[in-house]
């Protein structure tokens, strides 16, 4: 079974992938604890994040078995490389680069780009993307998700971009493969000062509200 393989099966346990953004280092374990303990088990590290080549080393050595480590906001062969060397078995980007896509699924790992329209949709999977991440979400909604399943219906999309705990259904409801979820479930507090209890609870419902609904 390949990295990418391990991923895919790590993401469509719960379906969503918890974003983590920012200055995170500080709490980027206790974090990644809470997820998986409360049943998300794909935590993706955007390159943005201030070190993140070691925060993904650090989470995908403490779960190695548990869990999909991914990197996010993959502009660069740069960032792939840093996050392949540090452990990554997926990778993120907000945009459709061939390059690398295919260098990615070359590498073996997982890829989502980022698309918006038709056209960067269908070179993103002729370029061999395993599912697009429709970003920003919130300026489609729900509606475009089940308009593309009309003409490709068997594609898989990750709705990511303003998707939080009262509209993450929608998405299910009209066929989403996943869902990106990052400051609305990993925000400021969570960043500063962690309260475990509340984010542990907050966590708990985003995977429960996301096992309610199966594709």
């Amino acid at each position: 079974m390949t990295p990418a393989d391990i991923a895919k099966r790590h993401i469509e346990s719960t379906r969503i992938i918890a974003i983590l953004r920012g200055n995170v280092r500080e709490h980027a374990l206790r974090i990644g604890e809470i997820l998986v303990a409360s049943g998300i088990t794909a935590i993706e590290v955007t390159t943005v994040s201030p070190g993140y080549a070691e925060i993904i080393r650090a989470l995908a050595a403490r779960f190695s078995e548990s869990a999909a480590i991914g990197v996010g906001t993959v502009l660069t062969q740069e960032h792939l490389l840093a996050a392949v060397g540090a452990g990554a078995s997926f990778v993120v980007s907000p945009n459709t680069k061939p390059c690398i896509i295919r260098q990615t699924r070359d590498m073996g790992l997982a890829s989502f780009p980022g698309a918006y329209t038709p056209t960067e949709i269908v070179t993103a999977m002729e370029c061999g993307a395993d599912a697009v991440k429709l970003f920003p979400a919130a300026g489609l909604g729900p509606g475009f998700v089940r308009a593309l399943l009309g003409p490709f219906p068997d594609w898989k999309f990750v709705p990511t971009g303003g998707i939080h705990l009262e509209n993450m259904d929608g998405y299910f409801d009209v066929g989403a493969y996943a869902i990106g979820v990052g400051s609305e479930l990993v925000g400021r507090n969570e960043l500063t000062t962690l309260d475990e209890d509340a984010f542990a609870h907050k966590a708990r419902a985003f995977a429960v509200k996301a096992r309610r609904t199966r594709r």
